[in-house]
């Protein structure tokens, strides 16, 4: 049977659905006949503001369980049932998984000149010495 190449919506729905429940995107598409390939899948996204908007919430919602994830394998490294390094290899590479997901809530906080949503303030730090009438700066921070 040949690969759905007409874009539909609904079936959009349904495809990100199963991405945010945990399942990757090529597999997904793989998996189902009636799904359209990556290659169709990828262009539908480009053409369609809905599907990048549908697919960007489905990879966010996707971080979900897996910070629930790091959450259960922490209480069982405390609770004896793991060891301590083996728990530190898994919700390492949940943590990586959700950087790469959902990279503006759980990537690293990088902070540039020019950003309107994060800007760069100077902070000077004034010593004040109380029998005196001058104040030193120590710089800015």
């Amino acid at each position: 049977m040949a690969r759905l190449t007409e874009y539909n919506y609904e079936l959009c729905v349904e495809i990100c659905e199963e991405l945010a429940n945990g399942g990757h995107i090529m597999d997904i598409l793989e998996e189902n006949d009636q799904y359209p390939s990556w290659s169709t899948f990828r262009r539908w996204k480009r053409d369609n503001k809905e599907l990048q908007t549908l697919y960007v919430n489905a990879q966010q919602d996707k971080t979900e369980p897996i910070t629930h994830h790091i959450k259960k394998v922490q209480m069982m490294c405390l609770n004896g049932e793991i060891d301590a390094a083996t728990a530190n290899t898994v919700m390492q590479t949940d943590k990586w998984f959700a950087k790469s997901y959902y990279p503006k809530m759980f990537g690293e906080r990088l902070q540039h000149a020019n950003d309107p949503d994060n800007p760069i303030t100077n902070v000077s730090i004034l010593n004040i010495d109380p029998l005196s009438d001058d104040a030193t700066d120590n710089g800015t921070s």
